[in-house]
């Protein structure tokens, strides 16, 4: 059991039912530990004149009317038996026989948790001076109110009562956990600008604190993500024009230059080229970073932006193959098509460049769990379990991969890292995994309404 609400639920239920069968538990021994006996003893002395009154005037007939009424009472009961011990009511309790027959004087009886809780008897007098014995019974609360329904209609109305405001006051304590993680999960996805309500920060509680320090610490790394952000742009773009001086000199060098030193000029070339390249990688970055303005998304078909690169991958590498299987039917997502053309180029770029030699790249689009899944995978020496995930961070490149590149090749970890930020841009999801029979398998999941 993992939810804390859940845990407070249960927690304030137990206890609600454990108050409650305790204080059932104590009423039926109310009697005994209070007052009320001596409360309830003392207005027999009015049942005892009243019964003798009436056997005076009217007799034994008059006196069984009259303990025939009495019997409607829901919780006293009286009883009278003659010189010979014969009841005038038929079938008295065992209990009111015992008591009324016992030696023990004319002292009261308490039984708290029997039938009869409360039993006093007196004699009363005929006018022609017949004894007769009176015998009073209070009947026990939870005999007259029955007791196993007692129990279960208080437990019930306890459990319902209970269980409304464990319901409420467990989802006060927790709504600002509940709350706090939905933050925290938008936090972790990127939305750096996610808070907590006002609401939760207005509490003067260790939730309330808590509230008020994770937004302390959100707006903390905002500010340092920003400004990270913001130093790789200002930086990319200082580089352009010393980079753009350097083309212009090695031009003007080449006018001048001997034969033997076009190798040296060349190899300048490229390298300026490839920093070129890199710079307009991490702007493009930047900009996926800083980009909130959705207005030119619109329908996109993944099938025929992927027809396209692969046309465009074979046009580049005549020598290699690729194979495209696509779904019927497939529907389109809403998004920016040259952004995912950029993400789907540099994922098959990266597959072209680490498939084995006489291999194919393979890739295949089909409907998952409401969405559309794009998985493009290579046939290479796959990349080390642990290194996996950081393959999506830039500048990271499996140490196979720093093998099998050759100067000539682009590459500077940064193709996964930017498709990675398209993907999370459009709302989907993407991850890396080695594929059983040898190969990294790139796995994109994209939202058919994002």
């Amino acid at each position: 059991m993992r939810s804390v609400f859940v845990k407070i639920y249960l927690a304030f239920m137990v206890t609600a039912l454990v108050t409650t069968a305790v204080t059932i538990t104590m009423a039926a021994y109310y009697r005994q530990w209070s007052n009320d006996s001596v409360n309830l003893i003392a207005p027999t002395g009015g049942y005892i004149s009243a019964a003798e009154l009436i056997l005076q005037q009217g007799g034994e007939p008059l006196l069984l009317e009259w303990l025939l009424r009495f019997e409607r009472h829901p919780s006293v009961n009286a009883y009278v038996f003659d010189a010979q011990g014969l009841s005038l009511l038929p079938n008295p309790p065992a209990t009111v026989l015992d008591y009324a027959f016992s030696a023990d004087s004319y002292e009261a009886q308490v039984n708290p948790l029997s039938r009869s809780e409360i039993l006093v008897k007196a004699p009363i007098e005929s006018v022609q001076g017949q004894v007769y014995l009176l015998v009073v019974e209070f009947m026990h609360p939870l005999v007259v109110f029955n007791l196993p329904a007692y129990l279960g209609w208080g437990l019930l109305a306890s459990f319902l009562i209970f269980a409304v405001w464990s319901l409420i006051l467990s989802g006060y304590l927790t709504r600002p956990v509940r709350y706090m993680q939905q933050t925290v999960r938008a936090f972790a996805n990127g939305d750096w600008r996610a808070r907590m309500d006002e609401r939760s920060l207005r509490r003067r509680d260790e939730l309330g604190e808590l509230s008020r320090e994770f937004n302390h610490m959100a707006g903390y790394i905002e500010r340092l993500i920003h400004d990270q952000k913001q130093l790789v742009s200002d930086v990319s773009h200082e580089l352009r024009s010393p980079l753009a001086r350097s083309t212009v000199a090695l031009e003007l060098a080449r006018l001048d230059a001997a034969p033997d030193q076009e190798e040296h000029l060349d190899r300048i070339e490229l390298e300026t080229q490839r920093l070129n390249e890199m710079i307009e990688d991490l702007l493009n970055m930047a900009k996926l970073d800083t980009q909130q303005d959705h207005s030119h998304w619109g329908d996109v078909h993944c099938d025929n932006v992927l027809q396209q690169v692969v046309e465009d991958a074979r046009f580049e590498h005549p020598d290699s193959v690729l194979n495209l299987t696509l779904s019927d039917g497939l529907p389109p997502v809403h998004g920016d098509r040259k952004l995912l053309k950029s993400a789907f180029e540099n994922i098959t770029r990266n597959a072209l460049l680490h498939t084995v030699e006489g291999t194919s790249v393979d890739i295949s689009v089909r409907l998952k769990n409401d969405g559309l899944r794009i998985v493009i995978r290579d046939h290479g020496p796959g990349v080390p379990e642990d290194k996996l995930d950081d393959l999506l961070r830039p500048f990271v490149r499996a140490e196979t991969a720093r093998e099998r590149l050759g100067s000539g090749h682009r590459g500077f970890g940064l193709g996964l890292a930017i498709a990675h930020r398209v993907v999370s841009h459009h709302r989907g999801r993407i991850s890396l995994k080695n594929h059983r029979d040898g190969g990294l398998m790139v796995s994109i999941q994209l939202p058919l309404m994002a």
